[in-house]
């Protein structure tokens, strides 16, 4: 938002919303592995922050005590409740007192992979095509990698949704995916490389 202040890190709306959600998560005040994640575009380029708002205010929201006031960078007061700030009486408090970063971890998997172009990515120049599928899959059999590791990537799976049955298909194919002991039908193996256009051994 244009106008939104570079110090306002989220409007009271945000915070009061963010609280609600972690209560609903959590089933009342307690922890939670709930996060708001803020997505925002800048001069440097994307920002990716995760945030989770401190219990107390979860057990403010909860007790109706806070609202949204003219001000968005802090909470306003309900007037039935007394909020002190820095050891005196406030009717607002500031939005950040209530958030807490959380660090955003990169994570590598050894289970799944992450090599099939995404959708609806404009920096990317890669896009999820059959070709970029035969790319994918006739690794099989090579560098240690077998037709399951390769099938094990979300943005695959999601493209091969256009013409696999996603009730009939996809629980068989995603019980391989995630139990490796669980192997995948050759029936599978035979319609997937065909779309693929791959010819021989996979």
């Amino acid at each position: 938002d244009a106008d939104r202040d570079k110090d306002c890190v989220m409007t009271s709306a945000e915070i009061i919303m963010a609280a609600e959600l972690q209560l609903e998560a959590a089933g009342g005040v307690e922890e939670t592995p709930f996060v708001t994640v803020k997505v925002a575009q800048g001069d440097e380029g994307v920002s990716v922050e995760a945030f989770q708002v401190s219990q107390q205010c979860m057990a403010m929201v909860a007790e109706e005590a806070l609202e949204i006031g003219t001000d968005p960078s802090s909470c306003k007061v309900n007037d039935t409740f007394t909020a002190i700030q820095e050891g005196k009486e406030s009717k607002t408090v500031d939005n950040n007192f209530f958030l807490t970063v959380v660090p955003i971890v990169q994570h590598t998997s050894e289970t799944f992979v992450a090599q099939f172009p995404r959708m609806n990515r404009d920096l990317d120049d890669r896009t999820p095509s059959k070709d970029e599928l035969k790319r994918q899959l006739s690794k099989s059999g090579s560098a240690g990698w077998s037709f399951i590791d390769l099938l094990s990537d979300f943005n695959l799976l999601i493209y091969l949704s256009q013409f696999l049955d996603i009730n009939a298909d996809y629980p068989k194919i995603c019980q391989s995916v995630v139990d490796r002991d669980v192997p995948l039908e050759e029936g599978y193996k035979i319609i997937i490389a065909s779309i693929a256009g791959l010819d021989g051994a996979y």
